[in-house]
């Protein structure tokens, strides 16, 4: 298998460019960081519990996805536990504490994300 080269002229434009990045890159908006407070969705939101194994440990991810804009979420560790049963329960509660709608009625459904799994 060959290396990747690139030639002395690509490589030097690469440089300049990385170089004036500066000059073209402009600073960003203190609304750019808006999506940080604006969560008046999160009353919205179906909770979707995730465990997942990570360094030995058993990770609690609480998903909350809003029930008309599926693609608006926000993912969180909560917790880490060494017994996998232990997640299970306390990812439970934990789910059941954050959801708005205790009755569970907010759902999400997987087709609105149009993927291709095939």
């Amino acid at each position: 298998m060959d290396n990747f080269q690139l030639d002395n002229d690509a490589y030097n434009e690469l440089l300049n460019l990385l170089n004036n990045q500066h000059f073209t890159d402009k600073s960003g908006c203190q609304e750019d960081m808006d999506f940080l407070s604006d969560d008046w969705w999160l009353r919205d939101t179906a909770v979707i519990e995730n465990i997942v194994k990570r360094e030995g440990m058993w990770e609690i991810h609480l998903v909350f996805a809003h029930y008309q804009e599926p693609k608006k979420l926000i993912k969180r560790v909560i917790s880490r536990f060494t017994c996998k049963n232990k997640a299970e329960l306390n990812a439970w509660y934990m789910k059941r504490l954050a959801a708005k709608d205790q009755r569970g009625t907010l759902k999400v459904n997987l087709d609105d994300f149009k993927l291709c799994l095939s």
